[in-house]
């Protein structure tokens, strides 16, 4: 191939480099240099990452106080410019290791990973990184190009026009240009994978991790797929990622294989020198066999147990002999795309991003650049504005909750048909109120123990990779969420209201509108505290028995008077005994007149009997809606503290 030739090659690949001219191309400074940018301190773009002596152990049950090793003392090191792939049986310790490196599991760890030769800095690398998960995580309700502005406000801190820009060219980059307005949910697997590659390629990042790229891809997309990871790798990025069973064809666009197998190191080198490591240590490939099938069948154990001697020979990774030299010429990956065998895949000529030193103290680092590419309020502006375009478009979380409420009021109202001022219909009055704030709790403590659980692998992926603080995605959730719940839950009670023909005084109206209201956003918050603690289906079972222990205490079912004195406790934990309070004194209490009887006799005319028969004559509103705002609070920053703790473990 000719000069001319590869010029065009490199073009097709989106500018391609041979590794002599990466370094020149990049702006990348040795990683002996000691010059500095005059407007940053020291710049290191090119990252190698190296690991030591790693451990890592979880315990196997919990109340055993045992453990179990996942990775056993492995070492290697990963270099920029190439594309490093991960490979195992199932329950090997890949992906465990993967985590590692990535800073995504941090505790019960041991040994050293180390950034360009020190030891690794864990803020500063994770700002210097991006971790795509397995499954992709996408905003489904966001088209792609949304999707790709929220991550460019969140993560550059540069114009509007730069920001811009840099989308446009890696939604062309990356074949995703016309599918730009297609919602995200809609996309192929293969554009999904791309736009979750995308997002994060937004801050350019020196050093990406992929947690199984290809799963779920058919062969033509799963090569398009490694094809984009090696043009990445070839644009002077440390690519890392983990594969099950890869494809020979796949097998050969890998740069650098590391093998393990029950937690230990069986081969690191090229993906070439493997079946010759394999025949030195006495075992041979058989002829026209995937070189990949073939090492996952002895990790396996299918030629029996050579975990320990192949262990050996590689010295659990520390051991370099089977590396390939360093890439002169063209690469496979530009062979194959010249004889036909692969399609151009483009990686985005992207500016470089200033990246401290790994080994630069933490409190220096966050002194100069900050945690995070924006300030709290734009991350708060951004990913609210975010919520309301995705609630706009949630037909369930939205419209279909309004609807219901009203469907519910409608109803109900029909039922309980101008009952509220006569005296003959006082304990259907009774009842109604219950079932009022009873109906109000279940649907807020459904709505969000049903669909936080399916937001948190997405906020888990954007968290970790740093594109906001996690009390900006909080309190931008809450707030956008505010003005849905209290449409629906006014729209429910100003039809009972009006329909079951309630005292017409604007105080009264206030007061019961107002409390449940406040009944519904506890509820809510409890559901979301059990929904960051459960998935769905654990949420669905376990849910109704958290939530029903406030009901049966809520003073309708029984009354405290008439309890156990030993329970009576519960019912002053309960917080629909306080909404349940609160809307009795809104509708009979303040000194209400008698009411109308529509028969002969009504035992209970005058409202304080009511409230004597059901024990509340000592019932105050505002000291109800006061407990209640108190323990919404209580439970708000129960519900944070539970999702930093979620968070900080993931798995």
């Amino acid at each position: 191939m000719t000069q001319n030739d590869f010029k065009k090659l490199s073009e097709a690949v989106g500018g391609l480099r041979r590794p002599a001219d990466l370094r020149l191309d990049l702006n990348i400074k040795p990683k002996n240099s000691s010059s500095e940018s005059p407007t940053s301190p020291r710049i290191s773009r090119s990252i190698d990452l190296g690991f030591t002596d790693v451990s890592y152990a979880v315990r196997t049950g919990i109340l055993n106080r045992g453990r179990r090793e996942l990775l056993k003392t492995v070492s290697g090191n990963f270099k920029a410019g190439e594309l490093t792939a991960i490979m195992g049986p199932s329950g090997a310790g890949k992906s465990t290791l993967m985590d590692v490196l990535a800073g995504f599991t941090t505790s019960a760890v041991t040994g050293q990973v180390t950034v360009n030769g020190q030891p690794r800095n864990l803020a500063t690398f994770r700002r210097a990184s991006a971790y795509i998960m397995q499954e992709d995580n996408i905003q489904p309700l966001l088209t792609a190009e949304e999707a790709m502005h929220v991550a460019a406000e969140l993560k550059l801190n540069l114009c509007k026009q730069d920001k811009t820009r840099r989308v446009e060219k890696i939604l062309v980059a990356l074949g995703l240009d016309e599918a730009r307005h297609v919602l995200s949910g809609r996309l192929s697997g293969g554009q999904r994978k791309r736009l979750a590659i995308a997002l994060e390629l937004i801050s350019n990042p020196p050093v990406m991790f992929f947690d199984e790229p290809t799963s779920g891809l058919d062969s033509v997309t799963s090569k398009q797929c490694i094809g984009l990871l090696k043009a990445l790798a070839r644009e002077g990025r440390t690519v890392i990622c983990t594969i099950h069973q890869p494809s020979a064809l796949l097998f050969d666009m890998i740069d650098h294989l590391y093998v393990v197998a029950q937690g230990y190191c069986l081969y690191t080198g090229g993906t070439s020198n493997m079946v010759s490591y394999l025949a030195e240590q006495g075992l041979c490939c058989p002829e026209y066999h995937n070189p990949a099938d073939f090492i996952l069948e002895v990790s396996a154990g299918d030629y029996g147990n050579f975990v320990p001697l192949l262990s050996r020979g590689i010295k659990n990774g520390s051991s370099n002999k089977w590396r390939s030299p360093a890439i002169g010429g063209l690469s496979k990956i530009e062979e194959m795309i010249a004889s036909g065998l692969t399609t151009p895949v483009r990686a985005p000529r992207l500016p470089p991003t200033p990246i401290l030193h790994m080994d630069k103290p933490e409190k220096d680092y966050h002194q100069i650049t900050g945690e995070y590419a924006t300030s709290f309020w734009k991350q708060l502006y951004v990913l609210l504005k975010r919520n309301v375009i995705r609630l706009s478009r949630d037909k369930f979380l939205t419209f279909t909750r309004i609807s219901m409420h009203l469907l519910i009021a409608l109803l109900v109202g029909t039922l309980y048909y101008q009952i509220g001022q006569d005296a003959a219909y006082v304990f259907d009055n009774f009842n109604l109120l219950f079932f009022s704030i009873m109906f109000l709790m279940f649907s807020a403590f459904n709505s969000t123990i049903i669909t936080f659980p399916s937001e948190l692998p997405i906020v888990m992926r954007e968290h970790f990779n740093r594109w906001y603080k996690l009390r900006s995605f909080y309190l931008a959730n809450k707030l956008a969420d505010f003005p849905v719940q209290i449409v629906a839950a006014s729209t429910f009670t100003l039809v009972v209201f009006f329909m079951s023909g309630q005292l017409p005084e604007i105080r009264r109206l206030l007061l019961y509108v107002t409390m449940c209201i406040v009944v519904s956003f506890v509820a809510q918050t409890v559901g979301l505290i059990l929904g960051i603690g459960m998935d769905i289906r654990n949420g669905v079972i376990f849910g109704p028995l958290v939530i029903l222990p406030f009901m049966i205490f809520s003073g309708f079912f029984v009354h405290i008077n008439d309890a156990h004195p030993y329970m009576q406790w519960l019912f002053h934990i309960s917080f629909l005994k306080y909404g349940f309070e609160g809307v009795m004194v809104a509708i009979y209490g303040y000194d209400r007149p008698k009411l109308d009887c529509s028969i002969v006799y009504c035992h209970y005319k005058y409202p304080r009997q009511l409230l004597k028969e059901v024990d509340m004559t000592e019932a105050e509103y505002w000291s109800s809606i006061s407990i209640l705002i108190g323990l919404y609070f209580a439970l708000e920053v129960i519900a944070y503290i539970a999702l930093r703790i979620r968070l900080k473990h993931r798995r």
